[in-house]
């Protein structure tokens, strides 16, 4: 594929004088060349100007710095195309003298058609004997015309013209090539849509254009330029195509209609006839062909996607029936052992405060999966980190006591911080408690968590650590993705996604460092501007 900006010029023609003519134009030289009076005389019968190459700027650089070939008969100048095919260096613009020994002109087209269909072809000719119908019917209408004599501005601006249009065609190319390939939302693809179609319109030399697909017997438009954003107006041109086509290209009254399975393009033109460049049609088909592709690609993504959301829903609610189940049940079976016991005060006592904290342990799993699914924003306060610690301390102290698992926590004193006290208390109790149930179920000697917070760089830095077994290696790098558990017997493996997008609702975040000395867990929260 030609990268760069491809400047190369080619120029057919018997007459050695004019060939170099073109190259003194087009690739201007230092003064006192010692042929520029046999240049100017030869000039002269192809631009009509006796002082043509005189009043060229010979000292001034072009905009472009072309690079010239030339060859001296047509089948010369088709061995050069095909070689510089072959070498992935094509010509972006070949001038071919109509009247030569040999092939001519439009012979000599017609066989670089054969192996280059996209370098501009501009006819230079003082005459013809090929009417302008025969030369786009058999060369293609990707072609230019110019007869004798004009003038060296002309020349200039046709090269130019020639290489810009080459390149714009194969940047295009490019773009609708790496088109099917991209990864967005329908929002997203709309836009890219519009502009590639645009591209392609303006190339193919058309004023509006339009994407359709055929659906439930009926063309619905995707995307469209011009007037045809109108709905009216591509209403009227859409019905007006039949259903079933018998080919690939439908041509009406100044439109024509592209069409590739369900999809197509609408192409309208300012004539009544639609005068296409033959070459380029291949861009129609090529856009048509990955934009189905990238339709198609998002689609199924989107339904993919949806899938996926309605299996986390049944995985979370299955985990969640588990974890909820026990807390029922364990509600339930006090409140019967309560009810045989209703005189003795002091066990009735004991069993409702252990309801309460089954009924609470259910409610906020509840309020976990809620607050994950609905994303919703923290409800931020003034929060003194004692008051986090204290919190912390209070959940975990019957798990911990149970187990024999020792805690320490090392905190600085009068740190305040804004926060949602409900959401960093869920946090901190499930980093403890998942680090608790590994410690528990590995049966790790001396178990032990440590607790640490500090300011580090204007931020508070807290980090839970444990001396359990580690993180598989597997699962290390999934950990925060929902319904990934290791280590521990129970569970939702909601616990860290909940983890994380509740730190990041606070603007700060958490991350994972992991061996077979244990595991820490590290959060970052902004610090009030005080602090």
């Amino acid at each position: 594929m030609f990268k760069k900006f491809n400047t190369r010029i080619l120029v057919i023609d018997d007459e050695e004088t004019v060939r170099d003519s073109f190259r003194e134009i087009l690739i201007p030289v230092r003064a006192n060349h010692k042929n520029l009076r046999e240049l100017s005389d030869a000039a002269a019968d192809l631009f009509g100007d006796d002082n043509l190459l005189e009043d060229v700027k010979l000292n001034s650089p072009g905009v472009i710095k072309f690079e010239i070939d030339d060859a001296s008969n047509g089948k010369e100048g088709f061995e050069m195309t095909r070689k510089a095919c072959d070498e992935n260096r094509p010509y972006a613009a070949i001038f071919v003298d109509m009247r030569m020994p040999g092939w001519d002109g439009l012979e000599t087209v017609i066989q670089i058609r054969k192996i280059d269909s996209r370098a501009e072809i501009i006819f230079v000719t003082a005459y013809s004997d090929h009417s302008i119908e025969e030369i786009v019917s058999q060369a293609g209408a990707n072609v230019t015309y110019y007869c004798k004599p004009f003038s060296v501005d002309e020349i200039l601006q046709i090269a130019t013209k020639a290489i810009y249009e080459w390149n714009k065609t194969r940047n295009l190319e490019d773009l609708i090539e790496v088109f099917s390939q991209i990864r967005a939302q329908h929002w997203q693809l709309d836009k890219l849509l519009q502009n590639i179609l645009g591209q392609v319109s303006e190339i193919l030399g058309c004023n509006s254009a339009l994407l359709a697909i055929r659906r439930q017997g009926k063309y619905e438009v995707i995307s469209a330029t011009g007037i045809l954003v109108e709905q009216e107006v591509a209403d009227k041109y859409l019905i007006s195509i039949p259903l079933n086509l018998e080919n690939r290209m439908y041509e009406s009254k100044g439109m024509l209609y592209f069409a590739l399975d369900e999809y197509g393009i609408v192409t309208l033109f300012e004539r009544g006839n639609a005068i296409l460049h033959t070459e380029r049609i291949y861009l129609v088909r090529l856009f048509l062909e990955q934009a189905a592709s990238a339709i198609r690609n998002i689609d199924l993504q989107e339904a993919l996607m949806r899938n996926e959301k309605i299996s986390a829903v049944g995985q979370a609610l299955s985990m969640l029936s588990h974890d909820l189940r026990n807390s029922i049940g364990g509600i339930r079976g006090l409140a019967e052992i309560s009810l045989e016991k209703m005189d003795n005060k002091k066990e009735l006592r004991e069993n409702l405060q252990l309801i309460e904290k089954a009924a609470d342990s259910g409610l906020e799993m509840v309020n976990d999966v809620l607050d994950f699914v609905r994303n919703n924003a923290a409800a931020k306060q003034e929060i003194h980190l004692n008051e986090l610690i204290s919190q912390l301390r209070r959940g975990t102290e019957d798990l911990l006591g149970q187990s024999n698992i020792t805690m320490e926590i090392n905190a600085p004193d009068d740190v305040l911080f804004d926060g949602d006290m409900s959401k960093l208390e869920r946090v901190m109790l499930n980093l403890v408690r998942n680090a608790a149930e590994v410690l528990i179920d590995h049966k790790i000697p001396a178990p032990a968590i440590a607790v640490c917070a500090n300011i580090e760089d204007k931020q508070l830095v807290i980090r839970v650590k444990d001396n359990g077994p580690g993180i598989p290696a597997e699962i290390k790098n999934k950990l925060f993705i929902p319904f990934t558990t290791y280590g521990k017997s129970g569970g939702t493996g909601l616990g860290l996604a909940i983890a994380r997008q509740f730190v990041e609702a606070h603007g700060g975040s958490i991350s994972v460092d992991s061996s077979v000395a244990g595991t820490e867990f590290k959060i970052i929260l902004p610090l009030k501007s005080a602090n």
